[in-house]
């Protein structure tokens, strides 16, 4: 049976990495690398410039046969 700790524990968690992975965003931005999404299967990338375009950068070309 779940309890409103268990419930509470979960939204810690969930809270400390969507922060986490927002932060790690930023840095790779601001390193210079784009970030990767997918929607319903179909990558997307958001740019430095905070650009979010379907076409494979360079960075990822190896990774991504098109």
């Amino acid at each position: 049976m779940k309890t409103i700790e268990n419930y509470k524990f979960r939204d810690t968690i969930l809270r400390i990495g969507k922060k986490a992975v927002k932060e790690a965003q930023a840095r790779s931005l601001a390193n210079g690398v784009p970030n990767v999404f997918s929607r319903d299967g179909v990558p997307y990338f958001q740019m430095p410039n905070g650009e979010i375009t379907s076409k494979v950068p360079k960075e990822y070309k190896s990774v991504y046969n098109q």
